[in-house]
């Protein structure tokens, strides 16, 4: 009987709840097992996420909307099977003062705004190869990867504005903060496209540098002998963006320092079947500040659907760093290019087709292992100045209304590893985590045959 009482009270707490607010859930999961695959030396077996980090199996999405649309919120649970729980990609609460204006505090991932520029096809639905400068999400436009307070407007049909001040519960310098802040808008002109134009600030004085795009935070799972932030491959932990103290001064680089990122996009839709995004990237700094920062990059992305089966995609980027970056043999680039192309075919109702190929030249210049500013970041890219070619053919089955399952090949030349770029997956040589130390001389073919498995609900 109590148990009874227990739950007619949480049924009419539900319908008590529901009656003023909306909740809504929801998940996606895609994990790649591969049951046999090379290092290009040593037949291994292994399963991954397509952007690597382990295998996340199981997840919830939940939001949250009130009846009169003026107030909610947005979060996630995932689920690695093998690490555990972890918080999802967005975490915040939301407010709509006026129509126009909604005013969100939380953690952000890239597309909350829906101005990042993605496009995504071929093998980023597999085992990620990651010879390219931008991927796809965000290769012609960079999404939000912060935490604070944003302020979004539509202050008018088609434009879309936003502006993110990060911050944490760990009070900072306001000066320092708004140094940082992001903003940007985006203008849908009906019938053409869309242009977006946004600054991310990114200012740092002798600050130690990650990946492009992300240079106030470094991928984190360990700290080093004076406690600083650093990651190890060696180290099972999962590692996390974590801001790098502005204090740990590279210190041959002097009283030096970056400013901030200036990205211009425009999204072609006019044309019946075509889909086009070109983007511009211009980084602000000292020179000297670090040498693999940003000066400028170049991207584009272009898609055609040339009949209801069959759609064609190409890509491709052109990155030049601030100085040159020192890459294996001592040879020095300023610059580095990619290029992608790939077709999807549905061959049958339910049966489809995925291909593409990719060229990356440097593989990568961005990794400077002599280079003081990222020394102690082993994580992104290979210390190889050869280029380096990837490929996927495979094929994909649904699997009722909900799921689909697939088979694919997947190869990559200069010891270009897939889903690499945290330290997991496959890489040439004799270390199936990246090392920087153990692998940078090969030059293996590495490849794997990953079964997908995909579900959504």
């Amino acid at each position: 009987m109590k148990k009874t009482l227990i739950a007619v009270a949480a049924a009419a707490a539900l319908t008590a709840t529901s009656a003023f607010a909306e909740i809504t859930f929801g998940a996606w999961l895609r994990v790649l097992a591969s049951p046999v695959a090379s290092t290009g030396e040593d037949i291994i077996a292994g399963v991954e996420n397509s952007w690597g980090w382990g295998a996340r199996t199981a997840r919830i999405n939940i939001n949250g909307t009130s009846e009169d649309g003026k107030a909610g919120f947005v979060m996630g649970v995932y689920n690695d099977f093998e690490s555990g729980l972890g918080q999802g990609d967005d975490a915040y609460l939301w407010v709509k003062p006026v129509d126009m204006v909604k005013i969100s505090v939380g953690k952000f991932d890239s597309p909350t705004n829906g101005l990042r520029g993605d496009f995504c096809y071929g093998s980023w639905n597999w085992l990620r190869p990651f010879n390219w400068v931008y991927d796809g999400e965000g290769l012609t436009f960079d999404g939000i990867w912060r935490s604070g307070l944003m302020v979004e407007a539509d202050p008018m049909e088609g434009l879309h504005a936003f502006a993110v001040i990060p911050m944490s519960s760990s009070y900072a310098s306001a000066e320092d903060v708004y140094k940082n802040i992001q903003a940007g808008f985006g203008y849908t002109i009906e019938g053409v496209g869309r242009f977006k134009a946004q600054y991310i600030g990114d200012y740092s004085q002798n600050q130690k540098k990650a990946a492009e795009g992300h240079a106030n935070y470094i991928w984190a799972n360990s700290t080093d002998d004076d406690g600083n932030p650093t990651f190890d491959a060696t180290k099972s932990a999962t590692p996390v963006w974590t801001a790098v103290d502005g204090t740990d001064a590279v210190a041959k680089n002097g009283d030096v320092k970056t400013t901030g990122q200036i990205g211009v996009a425009f999204d072609l839709t006019s044309v019946e079947n075509l889909y086009v995004t070109v983007g511009a990237r211009f980084g602000i700094a000292d020179k000297d500040y670090a040498p693999n920062y940003l000066k400028m990059a170049f991207t584009a992305g272009a898609s055609y659907q040339v009949s209801e089966q069959m759609k064609f995609s190409v890509d491709g980027g052109y990155l030049q760093y601030q100085d040159d970056c020192t890459v294996r043999n001592d040879e020095a680039v300023d610059n580095v290019f990619f290029v992608g192309a790939g077709i999807d075919y549905a061959i049958m109702d339910g049966l489809s087709l995925a291909a593409d190929v990719r060229y990356m030249s440097n593989a990568k210049g961005v990794d400077t292992t002599d280079s003081d500013a990222v020394k102690d970041w082993k994580g992104y890219g290979k210390d190889n100045d050869e280029g380096a070619i990837s490929f996927l053919i495979g094929v994909n089955k649904s699997v009722g209304s909900n799921g689909s399952i697939g088979i694919g090949f997947q190869g990559a030349t200069n010891n270009c590893g897939l889903v690499t770029n945290d330290g997991s997956g496959i890489v040439g040589g004799k270390s199936y985590t990246w090392d920087k130390d153990s692998n940078k001389d090969n030059d293996n073919f590495v490849w794997a045959i990953p079964v997908s498995v995909s579900v959504w609900f």
